[in-house]
């Protein structure tokens, strides 16, 4: 009965995170509390800026993490519309997809492994090859150390804790992040951007990658649900 009890509970470690994410949301201590997880998001979208730059045949000269969670990525892209768009959409959109490998990583436990061990590794190529900050390198190898070191051995009760509020931070920064584009009008962001270059409002643009995440998560949700299942 308990060796049941301890199966049940290891798999719903990810809805104990989800909980607990939302207890800690609520408290005075969530902006210190979350502020890593924060930084590793900030990480995410810049890293999916730079990713998509290399993708569409531009380069990548640096990419720099502030201390209030604002990131940034110096790069020469090329001239078309298509080109600019799918770097200015890579950013929300790429985080969308690292919450989703970190949700599958969490939920699908012999994909564990090789998801956390590839982030980490990336991490660390992505130090020594575009930060070019203090803060941010410090912050970049921390990370990629915690991720190698949870790729290895087993998935224990507390490596699958972690994983899940991670996975968790990532997907809901993700979305949430989103919202910011809302209000900031045509100013300098990701939307406005897109805004200039296909005419279509800023919001229209914010809309569109705030449905295609939720799609994306709810589609991991349900995918590896399904696998966990057989």
């Amino acid at each position: 009965m308990s060796r049941g009890f301890g199966r049940s509970l290891d798999g719903n470690w990810f809805w104990v995170a989800v909980a607990v994410s939302l207890v800690v949301s609520l408290t005075p201590w969530a902006g210190i509390i979350l502020y890593p997880f924060k930084l590793f998001t900030t990480w995410v979208h810049e890293c999916s800026h730079a990713v998509a730059t290399l993708v569409v045949g531009g380069r990548v000269s640096a990419i720099t993490i502030r201390p209030d969670t604002s990131g940034l990525t110096e790069s020469l892209i090329p001239a078309g519309r298509l080109s600019q768009g799918i770097v200015a959409s890579a950013g929300y959109l790429g985080a969308a997809a690292v919450g989703c490998l970190l949700m599958a990583a969490t939920r699908v436990e012999k994909w564990a492994h090789r998801i956390l061990l590839g982030l980490g590794i990336f991490m660390l190529i992505t130090l020594a090859v575009w930060m070019r900050n203090v803060f941010g390198a410090v912050m970049v190898l921390a990370w990629g150390a915690v991720l190698i070191a949870l790729a290895r051995g087993g998935v224990d009760r507390a490596k699958r804790f972690f994983l899940s509020f991670l996975a968790i931070q990532v997907a809901l920064n993700a979305v949430y992040d989103i919202r910011v584009l809302f209000l900031i009008g045509r100013g300098q962001s990701d939307a406005a951007t897109m805004a200039r270059l296909f005419l279509l409002p800023s919001w229209f643009w914010a809309c569109t990658w705030m449905l295609i995440s939720v799609a994306m998560l709810a589609s991991t949700l349900w995918l590896t649900g399904q696998r966990r299942g057989r």
